[in-house]
């Protein structure tokens, strides 16, 4: 008489070793995720004006790039006619005074940026008086 009983245990060992590789392999990429997340830096901007200059000055955080922020005065996108240093710019970092032209009394600017995560934030909204 012959005995199958040592192929079921063969293939239930192999279904099993299946199973297992496929459980640690979805595990490693629920991990990996977690792990290659970055810290999303939030740049910090504060203001500074004088009776006839108006100033965004970049207090710390990410450089930002031209293209990843928009300045509003009053809705108005006014982020073109900024200048740093008298001159134009495709990078505002930490300790850049950027001036910010064409503005009037009781204008409302609205600065907002994208963070390293790509989110938009608004990093200042003020009365220019």
């Amino acid at each position: 008489m012959k005995k199958d009983t040592a192929v079921s245990e063969v293939v239930g060992t192999i279904l099993l070793f299946c199973l297992v590789v496929t459980a640690a392999g979805i595990f490693a990429l629920f991990a990996a995720d977690i792990v290659n997340e970055q810290a999303e830096t939030i740049p910090s901007v504060s203001i500074q004006e004088s009776a006839s200059q108006f100033y965004l000055y970049h207090a710390g955080g990410d450089i930002l790039r031209k293209s990843d922020i928009r300045i509003y005065s009053q809705s108005t996108d006014i982020t073109e006619k900024t200048r740093i240093n008298g001159e134009p710019w495709e990078f505002w970092k930490t300790g850049d005074l950027l001036y910010l032209s064409v503005l009037y009394p009781a204008d409302t600017i609205t600065v907002v940026g994208r963070t390293s995560a790509g989110r938009e934030v608004l990093l200042f909204e003020g009365l220019r008086q």
